[in-house]
This record gives structure tokens, C-alpha cells and sequence, in this order.
């Protein structure tokens, strides 16, 4: 009797055991422990947490909650948690679309509104198939495609538990024997980064005060709190395969293992790209677009320049043009221009202000990544009081090839002098034969001329080319 009973006890143990081992021990971000994001330019961000997890029995399954939800799971690395037999994300979520998926070919309950009457009307259907916003339904032994719109409603009997409210990762390891915290990384899509620049310049037009503020993007489905964010500037190659993903990890391991928390923006070199390390950390959110101040630059010199492109045909040309000009703003990225440091490419919008002192808006353009030391270019648009009258003078065929004369006339309406900078390009092998100003070749295939225009003048370039046939 004594053996009975033992028997049965060690039975009851062994299932409650058993189930509890079938258990998952839900893990989120309330063991959260630190989280660390780098951020990407091209929709991509690696992130790294340490999480507090308790003693884990062998195989035991142990599900991380709050992951994002376009995790690259090749990429997914857990430390301090055993070895780790197996690994899942599940972004099988509860939705509309996946909830009618799930119910396709069961039974359930169909309520259109009457819009006269007011009424809604409830009938069981089977639902057949869905595609794109139409339902195919059998009702009574008949089948009817509806639209799925406000005017029709599906009432579900119960949900699926395999839909998840948010993502997930699911993971089994040999186990653990005592609590400790685990270091979690992975790259995901739905981070990124991007740079917004405003200058602004003084009454004359000649210096100029740059702001920088860098915008953070968070699409993953799930919430970083009290993060530490470093951006790295430049576009790098992601094949998203896991010994990509490894380096990646492996590099920023060791940079974060050097790095503290810094006072200020703090930059360095990585490879061929840049790294900055935001001096705060801050919270990210799902769906947020976040703004941090990231550079400030006084008096920084600005040159103010407009450029003319043209393509001289050797053909005989009777039209005649009348353009204007590219409005340039230039300043040099040195220590002597209060600058010097790696500018990340992005938007840049320029203001000015007016004779009462308002800023108004001047135009802008988008910036390239700009080293040290480099110049940045800023193409405003079209300028107003600078007008360019083109006209061929010549044209005539040589023994193996063309002689084309061109004339420029500038116009400047403007109370200050202009400088222009023009360049002409030559489809043939060229020779300039004379020219009014002094002039540069350019690539081989252009000529440029520096034109100086005084205030309420204008200039006039004149030049012959010889064009050869190949």
C-alpha cells in the first residue's frame, strides 16, 4: 500500500514536472537591465540589451518578450544563457489580415448594417478565401464575394492562440544553475538614421551659423527605453548573412566595452565610416521620430557663387538661350571655418534674414557625407537678378572636324559684383582656338572660366573651339 502510494507520488511529480517544463518563462522588457542601439542611414540598427534571467533548467523553453519585430534572426546572438540548442522569432501577429488567414475555411459569424434602416443583420458563413480587400463567402448553399469595408463585420468566436499580441523570441538552452544576466544582439530593419542641417546667414551674406540636429527613427513594433545611441555615418554593404552579422557584432562589442557614457558628442573612426556616441541616453518609442541636437558651428565663412553648365554641339546652332544661373553657397569643413569634424550627409535648409531683421527661407539642398578639411556645396536654386544670353558667332567644318565659336553675354542687376563660374562641355576632341577670358580644362572634356560680373554690369565671354572626329 505504502509502495502504491509512493508510486503515485513520484507519478504526480513527474507530470507537474513535466508541465512545468512545458511552461514558457516569459521574459520582457521589465528584466531589462541596459540597452544599447546603433543606428544605421539605410533602415538598419543593431541592438544590444542585457537581460536578468533566473536559474534555467535543460531545455527549458525561455521566451524574450518586447524584441523587434524585423529582427534579422540569422543575426540574433544570446550570451550568459547556456548554450543555446535552438532559437525562434515569432512575428505571427494579431491582426486583421492574419485572424480572416487563420479562419479561412471555418465557420463564423458574418453583420452588415442596413445604412437605411440602421440595423445590423448577423448570419453564420463559411469563410473561402480572401484576396486583397474582398471576402469569399458560402451563405445558405450560395456563395457571394463581399468588400471588406465598415458596411461588413466578421465576429470571431474565439482567437488563436497562435497569434501574438507583439513579437517574440523563443529560445532552449543546456541551462543554467544560478540567476545572471544575459547579453542579447541582433540587427533589425525599422531603426535608422538621418542628419538636418540649418544655416543661417548674417545680413551681408557672408558667414554664416550652422545647427545640426540628427533624427532617429524607431519602426520596429517595440519600445527602447533609456537606450545609449551611437550613429554611424555612411552607407555600408548589408547581405544580411549571419558572419556579416558577427563582425558587425563583434566590432561594436569591443568599441562598447571601451566606451562610457561621454559628456559630450563624442566621434571616432570606424573603418571608413563614422561612429558618434550621443552624450545622453534617451528613450526611442515605437513609431517615434526623435530629434537630438547633434553639432553647433559661429561664424563659419560662406562664399556665395552661381554656376552655368552648357554642351557646345558641333553642329550648326540658330537658337538662341536665355538662362539663369545655379545659385551655390560653399563654406570649407576646417578648424579655420569653426568646423573640422565629419559632417554626415543629410538635408540642409538655408535662411536669411530680411531688411526687418525676420528670417525667411532661402533654399536648400541635400549634402553628401563631408569629410575633414572637404567642402560642402549647397545648391539654393535659380538666381533671380543674373541673367545668361548664349548664341553660337561660328561654325564651320575643317579638314577632320568643326569650328564652333560661342558667345556668353552675363547681366547683373544685382547692388553687389557676382562671381560666375561656367563650364562647357565638348562631345568631340577639342582645341580651344581663342578665348576672352582665361580658362581651365576640366576632366578632359570641359572647359571652366571664373567670370567676375560687376554690380548693375554685365560681362562677356567670348571663345573658339576646334572639334576633331575621333
Amino acid at each position: 500500500m505504502q509502495l502504491q502510494k509512493l508510486s503515485l507520488g513520484i507519478l504526480i511529480a513527474s507530470l507537474s514536472l513535466t508541465g512545468a517544463q512545458a511552461q514558457s518563462l516569459q521574459i520582457g522588457s521589465e528584466q531589462r537591465k541596459a540597452v544599447a542601439l546603433t543606428l544605421y542611414n539605410q533602415n538598419l540598427g543593431l541592438v544590444r540589451e542585457t537581460r536578468e534571467l533566473p536559474p534555467l533548467r535543460s531545455q527549458q523553453e525561455v521566451t524574450l518578450e518586447d524584441v523587434s519585430e524585423q529582427m534579422q534572426v540569422e543575426s540574433l546572438r544570446i550570451d550568459n544563457a547556456g548554450q543555446i540548442l535552438e532559437q525562434n522569432l515569432n512575428t505571427n501577429l494579431l491582426n486583421q489580415h492574419n485572424l480572416l488567414k487563420h479562419y479561412v475555411g471555418k465557420r463564423l459569424q458574418l453583420a452588415r448594417l442596413n445604412p437605411v434602416s440602421g440595423q445590423e443583420v448577423v448570419t453564420e458563413v463559411q469563410l473561402l478565401n480572401i484576396d486583397g480587400n474582398r471576402a469569399l463567402i458560402k451563405r445558405n448553399n450560395r456563395f457571394e464575394s463581399i468588400p471588406l469595408n465598415n458596411q461588413w463585420r466578421f465576429i470571431y468566436p474565439s482567437l488563436p492562440s497562435n497569434l501574438l499580441s507583439k513579437p517574440s523570441v523563443n529560445f532552449r538552452s543546456v541551462g543554467t544553475s544560478r540567476s545572471q544576466e544575459s547579453r542579447i544582439s541582433y540587427l533589425t530593419g525599422g531603426l535608422s538614421w538621418g542628419m538636418d542641417y540649418v544655416l543661417t546667414l548674417n545680413e551681408a551674406g557672408n558667414r554664416a551659423t550652422l545647427d545640426g540636429r540628427a533624427s532617429l527613427t524607431n519602426q520596429t513594433g517595440t519600445d527602447f527605453k533609456n537606450a545609449q545611441i551611437s550613429l554611424v555615418a555612411g552607407n555600408l554593404n548589408n547581405p544580411g548573412n549571419a558572419r556579416h552579422a558577427e563582425m558587425l557584432q563583434a566590432d561594436f562589442a569591443m568599441g562598447a566595452a571601451v566606451r562610457s557614457a561621454p559628456k559630450a558628442m563624442a566621434q571616432e573612426e570606424l573603418g571608413d565610416f563614422h561612429l558618434f556616441d550621443l552624450p545622453n541616453k534617451v528613450d526611442l518609442l515605437d513609431g517615434q521620430v526623435k530629434q537630438v541636437a547633434f553639432m553647433n558651428a559661429d561664424g563659419i565663412p560662406v562664399d556665395r557663387s552661381y554656376n552655368y553648365e552648357f554642351l557646345v554641339y558641333p553642329t550648326l546652332e540658330r537658337n538662341q538661350h536665355r538662362v539663369k544661373p545655379e545659385l551655390t553657397l560653399k563654406f570649407r569643413n576646417d578648424q579655420k571655418s569653426k568646423l573640422g569634424l565629419p559632417l554626415p550627409g543629410g538635408k540642409i535648409r538655408t535662411f536669411t534674414p530680411d531688411s526687418k531683421g525676420m528670417l525667411q527661407f532661402a533654399g536648400g539642398s541635400r549634402i553628401s557625407h563631408t569629410g575633414k578639411n572637404d567642402e560642402v556645396e549647397i545648391r539654393q536654386g535659380k538666381a533671380f537678378d543674373l541673367s545668361i544670353h548664349r548664341k553660337q558667332t561660328h561654325f564651320s567644318k575643317t579638314f577632320n572636324g568643326f569650328l564652333v565659336g560661342q558667345e556668353l553675354r552675363i547681366t547683373n542687376t544685382r547692388s553687389t559684383a557676382a562671381k560666375l563660374e561656367m563650364t562647357a562641355n565638348f562631345p568631340l576632341t577639342w582645341k580651344m582656338e581663342s578665348s576672352s577670358h582665361k580658362y581651365e580644362k576640366v576632366m578632359g572634356g570641359s572647359a571652366r572660366w571664373i567670370i567676375d560680373v560687376p554690380a548693375k554690369g554685365d560681362a562677356l565671354l567670348k571663345f573658339k573651339v576646334q572639334m576633331e572626329k575621333r
